[in-house]
């Protein structure tokens, strides 16, 4: 099933820009270099898990605050999580996301004319990406250059002239692909870039990649550019975030 593989995906995808300590019960992802970003620093633990729970749970604890960041443990299931469900009994903060994911059922294409050249982006663009302003936090210009030594990341730039403007990324395993990184800087929008990106990215996939592609979002404005590529809400997907101070 398609959700299912999702899931799988995003119980893994901090694997592109953290670093990886595998366990009986999960993974735990970490970035002492970029601690600010919840998405490189988190832990899975596997729902199906027939271990000693407590263990897992103590040990990616002591991990976390061995190397000074707050132990954190993300969950994507299609309901309610038995790993979230024991942690808030072990006295675990939640936070269920607001932001919804969609997958791209049917591919179209925005009815938007390209005013915009698009290329891919490498580890030589840094100092382009680094002045793109206040779309793109410290912590996630950090993940984007980790991301960038991965051959299945694609970073993709929309230039107006000379001027990086907006940007977009795509990272691809197997047959599914995650778009990620939209933006376009604030004294740019509205004149459609990000629509173009998309349109970029969906004929990528579709000649290159071959793979279906599936992304999040929470903004109504995206959402509804999204929906006009093909998009539709996947609303059998929950995803969890639980912390301990």
């Amino acid at each position: 099933m398609l959700v299912d593989k999702i899931i799988q995906f995003e119980n893994h995808f901090a694997e592109l820009q953290a670093n990886v300590v595998e366990k009986p019960y999960g993974r735990i992802f970490y970035d002492g270099d970029n601690p600010l970003s919840y998405d490189s620093n988190h832990a899975y633990i596997k729902e199906d898990f027939d271990g000693d729970w407590d263990l897992a749970i103590n040990e990616i604890i002591d991990f976390y605050r061995g190397i000074a960041i707050t132990p954190r443990i993300y969950t994507f299931t299609r309901s309610k999580s038995m790993v979230g469900m024991f942690l808030e009994k072990k006295g675990f903060l939640k936070q269920i996301e607001g932001l919804s994911f969609y997958v791209q059922k049917n591919k179209k294409f925005i009815d938007r004319d390209r005013m915009i050249d698009i290329n891919r982006l490498h580890l030589s663009d840094a100092t382009e990406l680094s002045h793109f302003g206040q779309e793109l936090s410290e912590w996630g210009y950090k993940s984007l250059m980790k991301a960038l030594g991965n051959n299945n990341f694609y970073l993709f730039g929309g230039y107006e002239g000379d001027a990086l403007v907006c940007m977009a990324s795509l990272y691809k395993q197997g047959d599914i692909s995650r778009i990620n990184d939209v933006f376009t800087k604030s004294d740019k929008r509205g004149k459609g870039y990000g629509a173009q990106l998309i349109n970029f990215i969906t004929e990528f996939n579709d000649k290159t990649l071959h793979t279906v592609s599936y992304l999040y979002a929470n903004n109504p404005i995206a959402i509804n550019m999204y929906k006009k590529a093909g998009y539709e809400e996947m609303k059998e997907m929950v995803r969890g975030c639980y912390w301990v101070e």
